[in-house]
């Protein structure tokens, strides 16, 4: 994995990572990121033709396919609601002018807000999705089928990334229904295929900056930093009962070697 894999694909957002980075964030977390902007999405504004060659229909002559992806451009807004992998084709279009013979043209998505419910986290919500992202959910029977089955890739959504994570979680953790145990145990159920540790899932969708919030946090909390007061207090406290231990083993010594010493305590 190297530091550039940014500019590999284009997408709606993207992973940039740094020598921190690289040291902080665990593999599991660098292998997901490398295989979104590495993957190769679904073809939705243009269909690959299979196979290396094809028959000319005019000519009949064989010849050499040539797959050339439509240019489609992601922008921000995609983040904010379930496009479906549509964004808009950047192209031209045929002119009706006598000198001019073709005129840039963008095709936009048709999007609308509908409101869509989450069997596991028990919540509707009210997102901008485009008609294809719709057909997408009924084929996959529901909202949550469809987010947790679908690779980072096709989904190209922070806002469906988010949504992965929580519903994750709310199956590793078992947080589902807490006061219906007999719809959270079928909710689980229906469910289990999608399950991952709990230790990947709460990594899931988190952008370079909240991983790297949440490596350092962990860190900090396995190794605690210490107030330069209470260090100095133990050092001096430490210092203080060595010097005291180092004058009773000087006093018995001296108490050795003088003869007086030891006549006088024989008196007595």
């Amino acid at each position: 994995m190297t530091a550039r894999i940014h500019q590999f694909r284009n997408a709606a957002y993207k992973y940039v990572f740094s020598k921190e980075a690289h040291q902080l964030l665990p593999a599991h977390y660098k292998r997901r990121c490398v295989e979104f902007m590495q993957g190769e999405p679904t073809p939705v504004h243009w269909q690959p033709e299979p196979g290396p060659f094809r028959k000319n229909r005019n000519t009949g002559k064989r010849e050499r396919v040539q797959n050339v992806p439509v240019k489609v451009v992601f922008p921000a807004e995609c983040n904010k609601g379930l496009w479906g992998g549509e964004g808009l084709v950047v192209g031209y279009r045929k002119s009706d002018r006598r000198f001019a013979s073709r005129i840039p043209k963008i095709w936009r998505p048709y999007l609308t807000k509908r409101v869509l419910y989450s069997e596991i986290l028990d919540k509707h919500f009210a997102i901008e999705v485009t008609l294809r992202t719709l057909d997408l959910i009924d084929e996959a029977y529901g909202l949550d089928h469809y987010i947790l089955k679908t690779s980072e890739v096709d989904l190209n959504s922070q806002l469906a990334m988010k949504l992965k994570r929580q519903m994750l979680l709310a199956l590793v953790q078992k947080t589902l229904y807490p006061e219906d145990p007999v719809t959270r145990e079928k909710v689980l159920k229906k469910y289990k295929q999608y399950l991952i540790p709990e230790e990947e899932a709460e990594w899931v969708g988190l952008t370079i900056g909240q991983a790297l919030q949440k490596a350092h946090d962990k860190q900090a909390k396995e190794n605690p930093t210490r107030p330069l007061k209470e260090i100095f207090t133990q050092h001096f406290i430490q210092d203080l009962s060595d010097r005291t231990t180092e004058h009773h083993e000087e006093d018995s010594w001296m108490s050795k070697l003088n003869p007086f010493g030891s006549k006088t305590s024989e008196k007595s």
